[in-house]
């Protein structure tokens, strides 16, 4: 079996699965990888997400490395990939569009053995999934952040994701353009409504529902310094949460560090990282205690495997990032968490729901905050004719800051 084309798909749909949440237009790229057997691989590219207008050349110029190649050789394939744009594919757009064709080539050799890629994996080493809800801004007022969990928690979810900054809904006439208005306090005020928001929802859930919260400063023009952050754990440090992603920049790793040492919630990271040379620091300097890797971004599956070996041996654990994931990438984290004993989180937008519905075959249903096992052939993946015109791509339509 050779490797015969790659061909690049950009998708865009409107998020309308969660009420509470943005409800803009979205676009991803799913890279397909052709083969002479008639079998194809399916991958998706996280650069998809942001600058989805900038994929399809950046696929292009890998074609020729591609063409006539085992397709089951997924390291020596990805290694040729690497070493053909060295100068400027180590990380970032590059990086991304390597870990979307990876991807594609997980899906091609199970499909081609007939087994879910996570027998590839060494087999499944747990029945069930932990899975929280990626609930993106925290809302104001208060009630309808109380709304919004209980939302999650209505749909079977016993974990959740909240932002450390308040957005104001917006009236239904501006909802559909996705416009969301933030509600900003002084500083010492922002505390006090951080802290009377969580007391609102331990009263309403108590310990039913597990916390976390995301400050979203891994790509933001303007981070908040190291007190800042220490701040804001010692306020919320009481209401025991599961972790604090993204709370400074990944440039500032001395404060991560310093961080870590002084938080008693748990400190994680990763999502904007490629590579193990980049999560090096952040695990070895001791910065996080969980590493949140993005399988469409961070180079691929094996790459993920390899960082999160390196994070087991500092005894950290994983919460993979799957925030931008329409299909593919969030199809693979699903099989390596069933795979990894050290996965203790599966991210999911359920924003996101009816794409991800349509492009994965197995079923992504949460019962008791998990889910079960996928059981389809490679990642479980599918595009056919009709889902290209469902979710024709409009330009211009990635994420920006």
């Amino acid at each position: 079996m050779k490797i015969t084309n790659v061909v690049t798909h950009l998708l865009t749909t409107q998020w309308v699965d969660d009420p509470s949440f943005p409800q803009m237009l979205h676009s991803t790229a799913v890279i397909r990888i052709e083969t002479d057997s008639g079998l194809d691989g399916l991958g998706e590219a996280t650069w998809g997400y942001f600058a989805p207008d900038a994929v399809p050349a950046m696929v292009d110029y890998f074609r020729p490395v591609l063409i006539g190649r085992d397709p089951m050789a997924i390291a020596q394939t990805t290694r040729a990939l690497t070493d053909d744009s060295v100068w400027w594919a180590r990380s970032g757009a590059g990086r991304s569009v390597i870990s979307g064709i990876e991807l594609a080539l997980w899906d091609l050799k199970g499909k081609a053995l007939g087994v879910p890629v996570y027998q590839l994996l060494g087999g499944s080493v747990r029945e069930r999934i932990p899975v929280y809800a990626s609930g993106g801004p925290s809302l104001w007022p208060l009630d309808d952040l109380v709304r919004k969990v209980e939302y999650y928690a209505k749909l079977g979810y016993r974990a959740a994701k909240l932002s450390t900054g308040f957005y104001q809904l917006p009236a239904k006439a501006a909802k559909s353009q996705g416009r969301i208005e933030p509600v900003r306090f002084p500083f010492a005020e922002k505390l006090t409504v951080l802290a009377e928001g969580f007391t609102r929802l331990r009263r309403e859930f108590g310990t039913t529902m597990d916390l976390a919260i995301d400050g979203h400063q891994g790509g933001v023009p303007n981070p908040i310094p190291v007190s800042e952050a220490v701040a804001i754990a010692d306020t919320l440090a009481p209401f025991r949460l599961r972790f604090y992603e993204e709370p400074l920049a990944y440039t500032n790793l001395d404060g991560y560090c310093e961080l870590r040492a002084r938080s008693r919630i748990p400190i994680a990271g990763g999502e904007s990282l490629c590579g193990l040379d980049q999560f090096h620091p952040l695990i070895a300097g001791r910065g996080v205690n969980l590493i949140q890797p993005d399988l469409g971004f961070v180079g691929g599956l094996q790459e993920t495997v390899r960082v999160m070996h390196h994070a087991e041996a500092y005894n950290l654990g994983t919460a993979i990032h799957t925030g931008a994931s329409m299909g593919p990438s969030l199809a693979a984290s699903w099989h390596l968490a069933a795979a990894s004993h050290s996965v203790e989180w599966l991210e999911h937008v359920l924003a996101a729901r009816s794409i991800q519905r349509d492009l994965m075959v197995d079923d992504f249903s949460v019962h008791e905050g998990t889910v079960g096992l996928p059981s389809s052939p490679g990642l479980g993946v599918h595009l056919p004719a009709a889902l290209l015109e469902k979710y024709r791509f409009v330009p211009s339509s990635g994420e920006r800051t």
